[in-house]
C-alpha cells in the first residue's frame, strides 16, 4: 500500500476517473486555450506579392504620367520655345527668352493639371492594398483609358511634335503602357483574388 505523502494538504480535492471536475462559481481556469483562426484570419495580414506588385505598378505609372510627360518638355524646352516662336503671327512676334519662361510654365501647368486628374487612380490603388473590390473595378477602368491616353502620347511625338526629339517621349509612354497593363494583369491573379474575397468577408 502506497504510503500517503506527508506534504499533500488533507482538503486537496482530488477527481477520481469518470468524475466531472467541479469549480466554484466565477472560477477562471490560468490556461485559456486559444479560440482556433479560420483559414482567412491566419493570413489576412499577409497581402499577396501579386497585389503589392500591383500597387508599385499603378504607383509608377501614376509618377510617369504626373512627371514623365511634363519633364519631356521640360527637358527640352528651348527646342519647344523655338517652335514657339516659329509658330507665332508675324503681329505679335515671340522673342526667344520669352518663349523659354512660357516653355517651362506650360510644363508646370501641364504637370499641375496631370497630378489633379490623376487623384482618382491615387485613391484607387491605395485603397487596391487593402484588397478592396471597388478599387481593382476603378482601376480597371481608369487603365483602360490611361492605355488609351499613352497610345495617344505616342502618337503626339510621332506625328505632331517633330521638332523635339521623341526617344524621351516614347519611352516615357512605353513604359507607362507597360506599367499599367502590369497593374491591370496582377491585381487579377488568383492570389489577389483570393485576398480580395477574403478582406470582403
Amino acid at each position: 500500500m502506497a504510503e500517503q505523502d506527508p506534504f499533500a494538504s488533507p482538503y486537496h480535492h482530488v477527481v477520481l476517473p469518470g468524475q466531472q471536475q467541479e469549480h466554484p462559481p466565477g472560477w477562471v481556469s490560468p490556461v485559456v486555450a486559444p479560440m482556433p483562426l479560420s483559414p482567412w484570419e491566419t493570413r489576412e495580414h499577409r497581402r499577396p506579392a501579386t497585389l503589392t506588385a500591383s500597387f508599385w505598378c499603378w504607383f509608377a505609372a501614376t509618377l510617369l504620367v504626373v512627371l514623365g510627360m511634363p519633364g519631356v518638355f521640360a527637358l527640352q524646352y528651348e527646342q519647344f520655345a523655338q517652335v514657339l516662336v516659329d509658330g507665332s503671327t508675324a503681329g505679335e512676334p515671340i522673342d526667344l527668352p520669352t518663349a523659354k519662361v512660357g516653355a517651362l510654365l506650360t510644363a508646370g501647368v501641364f504637370a499641375l493639371a496631370l497630378a489633379v486628374l490623376s487623384t482618382p487612380f491615387v485613391v484607387a490603388f491605395i485603397n487596391l492594398r487593402g484588397g478592396k473590390q471597388w478599387a481593382r473595378v476603378m482601376l480597371t477602368i481608369l487603365g483602360a483609358l490611361g492605355l488609351v491616353f499613352g497610345l495617344a502620347m505616342v502618337g503626339a511625338f510621332t506625328g505632331g511634335a517633330q521638332d523635339l526629339n521623341p526617344t524621351l517621349g516614347y519611352l516615357c509612354a512605353a513604359l507607362f503602357l507597360l506599367t499599367t497593363l502590369a497593374g491591370i494583369v496582377l491585381m487579377f491573379l488568383p492570389p489577389s483574388n483570393d485576398y480580395v474575397r477574403g478582406t470582403a468577408r
